[in-house]
């Protein structure tokens, strides 16, 4: 079964372990399968319902390769500030993240068999952190998981200092010393390695040659460039050589020593893109033709405004000049106000015609 549908996650499948082995196995007896009965120990007066309270953990941080490991490495212990469980979460994981490595995933063949191998995914989230974290109460003699922290939990562990975190780099699903020993020599210690701890020539020269094989269709390079891509793989985690392998562009540290090489296809393409930019040349003329000719007529449109305007302020200011002439006309017609008297009229009634002699014919 080579798809990723025949993975069989096996994490909580424990694996039988020798009798030497017992004496490397942490009592973990009772893990808690619920909050009930966690402790019967309550803090003095303090009201455990009540989530606003500000918590101050502070837990021994241990890492290990394998569940029940017993002499992993310890590191400073840490001080967890949180106001709620998601916070002190939160805040473990990011403290955490950077000594976790890659999830190790179980995988049962057709005939029953059961081996291991590295998760699809790559970088872990903090979604994966209860696949990699458990928190041992020494006191109590209870191990939790990370899913299974209560805010009844952290009340009663702000009393304690032998809180224990324990952080398993490849996952829980490493779990026991039998199974430590499987992945370490199928996963972990794969690369032969000299006295001083190096990768061995031969295996950064067929490294090498591999990488050739790969990807030399598409960089073309000399035998010193193929190797230090190939040391440069060997440099970084080993969880990490096959998705290395698998980039087709170098790495930085050797990028400028490689020329892509061009095939005909390459060719062919660099053909039409010619092809492409001799018409876009064309139709940019055109564009360019449309475009001169709209900004004649736009100039021509705000010469054509500016006299509309123009026009516009002269008429107004005649019909102005009319309306004031008109009324200083009348004004003046009412100040005259002239009318007939009685001595007037009756020299008026005097006036006789007179015949024009001057005109007769």
């Amino acid at each position: 079964m080579d798809t990723e549908k025949d993975i069989v996650y096996l994490e909580e499948r424990i694996i039988e372990s020798d009798e030497s082995e017992k004496d490397d196995v942490l009592n973990l007896e009772g893990e808690i399968g619920a909050e009930d009965g966690y402790s019967s120990e309550k803090s003095d007066e303090q009201n455990e319902d009540d989530p606003s309270t500000l918590f101050a953990i502070n837990p021994v941080i241990s890492l290990r390769n394998f569940k029940g490991q017993t002499s992993g490495e310890e590191l400073d212990n840490w001080i967890i500030y949180a106001d709620s469980v998601e916070e002190f979460l939160c805040n473990v994981w990011e403290k955490s993240k950077k000594y976790l490595v890659r999830h190790i995933v179980a995988v049962c063949d057709e005939e029953g068999s059961i081996n291991y191998k590295w998760s699809s995914k790559e970088v872990i989230d903090e979604n994966d952190f209860v696949h990699f974290a458990l928190f041992y109460d020494k006191q109590n003699r209870r191990t939790i998981t990370v899913d299974r922290i209560t805010t009844k939990i952290l009340q009663n562990w702000r009393t304690k200092s032998s809180v224990e975190l324990l952080l398993h780099k490849y996952s829980l699903t490493v779990n026991s010393k039998t199974v430590w020993k499987k992945v370490e020599k199928t996963l972990i210690d794969t690369i032969p390695k000299n006295r001083g701890g190096a990768a061995t020539t031969e295996y950064a020269q067929e490294l090498a040659r591999e990488l050739r094989l790969k990807h030399g269709h598409i960089w073309n390079g000399h035998e010193i460039a193929w190797s230090i891509w190939a040391n440069t793989i060997l440099t970084a985690p080993i969880h990490q050589h096959e998705s290395l392998k698998n980039d087709s562009t170098p790495p930085s540290s050797c990028f400028e020593l490689f020329s892509m090489i061009e095939g005909e296809h390459i060719r062919r393409i660099c053909r039409e893109y010619r092809v492409a930019h001799n018409i876009n040349d064309g139709y940019q003329e055109d564009v360019k033709k449309v475009m001169d000719a709209f900004r004649a007529i736009k100039e021509v449109h705000q010469s054509q405004t500016l006299q509309i305007s123009a026009s516009e302020r002269h008429l107004d200011n005649l019909m102005l000049r009319s309306q004031l002439g008109e009324s200083f006309i009348s004004s003046a017609e009412l100040a005259v106000n002239v009318k007939e008297s009685d001595f007037s009229t009756s020299i008026s009634t005097r006036v006789q015609d007179s015949e024009d002699i001057d005109h007769m014919i």
